[in-house]
């Protein structure tokens, strides 16, 4: 019975991976049509508010409890990554979400930057790994920002929003007052979207939201973005880490621009250009041998 159950659990972690690599990696091209005619800060800030009002309502005992400390360090990282994605759902109004997603997926690359700026010495295959993985950033940077018109400064946006997600996952790393992971999440989501929808108030959304003028994609979209991305791939990302090698969970972490990528340019029809093709690989295979690194 115990060797008949075990092809079963290896399938399913497969199967999870899966979905979980299509969650996040379907993220970027589903928020590239939400922004098309919705208010980018809002869509976004509405997405992570209703998405940790469900899952705290899933689960109340997992807030209680929890100290001032808890609370502040939860929503200060909450605030870095939401934030991060903002930025990156206000950038996707002029950027292609294929560049986006390579951009993003640097993230473990500038957590060793900000590492050393703390004070941590790399070791010689850091300092290479960070090289390589920079000048693919470089390459997708020129060559894949504009898809063959001018080059567009909003995805220096992009860049920023993921040197805010790697300080988030540092503090996050360092902290020692984080609480559990539901509840951690939960607060993030929270606190993270309502920062969100105050900036994009005081930025005037409101007045310039025209619910007659949404389409149904973006309103289609955000609704994806709540049950897809935010619910399952939380779902999905926890189940794995009790259920499967770290190693393997990890490899979202260089997976999910690939699959961002292919699905900006197959299903948004996006550009396709050779030259940001091998950024994107170099990308991949530095971010890869990064985590791989850090385990």
């Amino acid at each position: 019975m115990t060797t008949s159950s075990r092809p079963r659990a290896s399938t399913a972690v497969v199967l999870a991976m899966l979905g979980l690599w299509l969650c996040w990696g379907s993220s970027f091209p589903a928020m590239r049509v939400m922004v098309a005619t919705l208010p980018p800060l809002l869509a976004s800030g509405t997405v992570f508010v209703v998405a940790g009002i469900v899952l705290g309502a899933a689960r109340p005992s997992a807030l209680r409890g929890l100290s001032r400390r808890q609370l502040s360090t939860a929503a200060g990282v909450g605030v870095c990554l939401l934030g991060a994605q903002g930025m990156v759902a206000v950038a996707e109004q002029h950027v292609f979400a294929s560049t986006a997603a390579l951009l993003v997926a640097v993230v473990p690359l500038w957590v060793v930057v900000l590492r050393v700026a703390v004070g941590d010495r790399p070791t010689r295959a850091g300092v290479a790994r960070l090289l390589v993985g920079f000048a693919g950033v470089v390459v997708v940077l020129v060559a894949g920002s504009g898809g063959g018109v001018r080059w567009s400064a909003w995805v220096l946006v992009v860049v920023g929003a993921a040197i805010s997600w790697a300080g988030g996952t540092l503090w996050a790393s360092r902290s020692g007052s984080l609480p559990g992971a539901r509840a951690a999440t939960v607060v993030q989501l929270l606190v993270g979207g309502l920062v969100l929808l105050a900036i994009g108030v005081f930025r005037g959304e409101p007045g310039d939201f025209a619910p007659a003028a949404v389409a149904t994609g973006s309103w289609l979209a955000l609704g994806y973005l709540v049950l897809i991305d935010s619910l399952a791939g939380f779902v999905l990302y926890n189940w794995l880490l009790r259920a499967a090698p770290v190693a393997l969970v990890s490899t979202y972490a260089y997976a999910v621009p690939v699959v961002a990528y292919l699905i900006g340019v197959f299903a948004l029809r996006e550009p396709f250009h050779p030259v940001v093709l091998a950024g994107a690989a170099t990308i991949v295979v530095a971010v890869a041998a990064e985590v791989r690194a850090g385990q």
